[in-house]
């Protein structure tokens, strides 16, 4: 199982997605707020055809591409010249309006807690990826356009107490991959950073989950 922290901005599959959500929440006992207004709320039009056009249209859209992705084996084109990862960064220490310390909530460790529940003996691995350390203007406030080093740092802090005192396996390879084996994003990897990742963390596999 792959673990990253994220933002508290909604995402387009659960926002869309409130009674499925719901459901999966009173089943396993998911914190889920009745009154979320980042849940989708939409009219009658909006459920019809018509209405919800660019939906169907975007479904459409990625069906083909899984039958270009399958015929081509390439599913993602960078070309010589794409613009790099940011590294010279604002001088912003903000976090999606959160604030020290940080809690579990902001996190939803909740979701982790149930997925180790539901799990049971089967063995399950949370990894916390390698992310761009940038050595640009103001990486000494943030390590990149994504993160603040105090929201980071804290999730790191908090992930590493909650592992050891719940007994979940869990491998910090935040720093494993240099700022030069990422592509234009400060979490996507090049081929040379998938290959030192999966380096990095085959021995914990090999030893954990034989």
């Amino acid at each position: 199982m792959r673990f990253r922290m994220r933002s508290k901005r909604p995402r387009r599959l659960v926002a869309n997605n409130e009674a499925n959500v719901r459901e999966l929440a009173t089943n396993y006992q998911l914190r889920v707020e009745a009154d979320d207004p980042n849940f989708v709320k939409k009219s009658f039009w909006e459920k019809t055809f018509v209405g919800d056009r660019r939906a169907w249209a975007d479904f459409f859209r990625l069906q083909i591409y899984g039958v270009m992705w399958s015929a081509t084996g390439i599913d993602q084109f960078y070309p010589a010249d794409y613009e790099k990862a940011q590294t010279d960064l604002e001088a912003d220490e903000s976090y999606h309006g959160l604030t020290s310390p940080l809690n579990e909530d902001a996190l939803a460790l909740n979701a982790l807690e149930t997925g180790f529940r539901v799990a049971g003996e089967t063995p399950m691995m949370l990894v916390n990826e390698p992310m761009l350390i940038s050595a640009g203007a103001n990486s000494d406030i943030r390590y990149n356009f994504f993160y603040p080093r105090w929201a980071y740092d804290e999730y790191r802090e908090m992930m590493t107490a909650l592992s050891t005192q719940n007994g979940w396996m869990y491998v910090d390879l935040w720093d494993a991959v240099p700022a030069n084996e990422f592509t234009n994003s400060a979490i996507h990897l090049t081929p040379a950073g998938e290959k030192l990742l999966a380096e990095n963390l085959a021995p914990y596999i090999l030893e954990n989950c034989k």
